[in-house]
Parts: structure tokens; sequence; C-alpha cells
């Protein structure tokens, strides 16, 4: 008899990442994240993002930065993009993305391009991990 696979997904989880006040054209990376061995063959990413200005309506681009040994991570030049979240002004928005997992460690780093700097406060990036529940 086939057994059934279905997605579990983990503790939601806040990120160590400095995004308040985080400057137009400015970029702020996360401290490591170590997914474990084994690990979870997928991330949920929550981002929740305040504007500080009505100029607020560019993006924020979210990059993942990966390492097999939580030593060499890929650099500004070689990461890759997770998505953006487009921000309206200073109205608070929320964006969930959903990404592969490429190797046991994670950084994670924010771009904003949206106009101002963000707020000071109500900023923050979450994510769920996703691994396979077979019962």
């Amino acid at each position: 008899m086939a057994e059934d696979i279905r997605q579990n997904f983990g503790a939601d989880t806040a990120i160590t990442i400095t995004l308040n006040s985080l400057g137009n054209g400015s970029s702020a990376a996360s401290s490591a994240i170590d997914l474990g061995n084994p690990g979870p063959f997928s991330l949920t990413l929550e981002a929740l993002l305040n504007g500080s200005a009505a100029g607020n309506t560019g993006n924020v681009e979210v990059y993942a930065q990966w390492s097999n040994d939580n030593t060499d991570f890929s650099d500004t030049l070689n990461d890759l993009l997770v998505g953006a979240a487009r921000l309206n002004g200073t109205t608070a928005v929320s964006k969930v993305f959903s990404m592969p997992v490429h190797a046991r460690y994670l950084r994670l780093r924010a771009a904003n391009t949206s106009g101002a700097a963000l707020n000071s406060s109500g900023n923050t990036l979450r994510f769920v991990p996703i691994t396979v529940a077979q019962d």
C-alpha cells in the first residue's frame, strides 16, 4: 500500500537581520542560518516591511547566499534572487516567498531600492522550514 507524502511545516523562526532604518540603495545580510542535517527541502519566507515616507514605492529585494561549510557564502554579485516586495509608501506590507534549499547554511540579504529608508521599526524577516511527512 502506498503511503501519502505531505508537507510538514516547521516552527516559524525570526531571522537575525537589521532592516529597521535601512537606507535606500543599501543592503543588509542576516546572520548564518544552520538548516540542519537532515535539512528541509524548502523554506517559506515572510517579509514584513514598513516604509517611512511617501517615496517608499519601489522594491525591497531578498537574496539567498548559500554555503556548504558555513564559511564560504556567495558574494553579492552571485546571490540568488528569492523575490521582491513592493512597498506602497508608509503603509506596512507583507510578502511571502517560497524557495528551494540549495545547501545546509543560508544567509539572506535584503536590498532596499524602495526610494527612501525603511521605517525605524516594524521590519522583519521570518522563515518556516518545509520537510516531508510520511505517514
